[in-house]
């Protein structure tokens, strides 16, 4: 409660922070969401782990921080079962 009674989940803490006058930069990190095959393996714990960490990290360095859900990455993965569903109604893409 402390944390968030303080401000500290807020992007906007630092702005509030003293750099020295230097002038802060943001970070930004895409978070992408689960495949459309709905399965999620080790690579997405560790990716998410991993942008969990650098979020942080750059958070604790005062930058404006955020974390953005939601990139689109299974572009591949989404077409094959998309082509598949199609061929099990018998239609084409073409």
């Amino acid at each position: 409660q402390w944390w968030e009674r303080e401000g500290f989940f807020k992007p906007e803490i630092a702005d509030e922070i003293s750099h020295r006058g230097r002038q802060q930069e943001s970070y930004v990190i895409p978070m992408p969401p689960p495949n459309v095959t709905g399965r999620l393996h080790m690579g997405h714990a560790m990716f998410a782990s991993l942008q969990d960490v650098l979020a942080r990290f750059h958070r604790m360095y005062g930058q404006r921080t955020l974390w953005l859900p939601g990139m689109d990455h299974a572009g591949i993965a989404t077409q094959m079962l998309v082509e598949r569903q199609l061929v099990a109604e018998g239609k084409s893409r073409q």
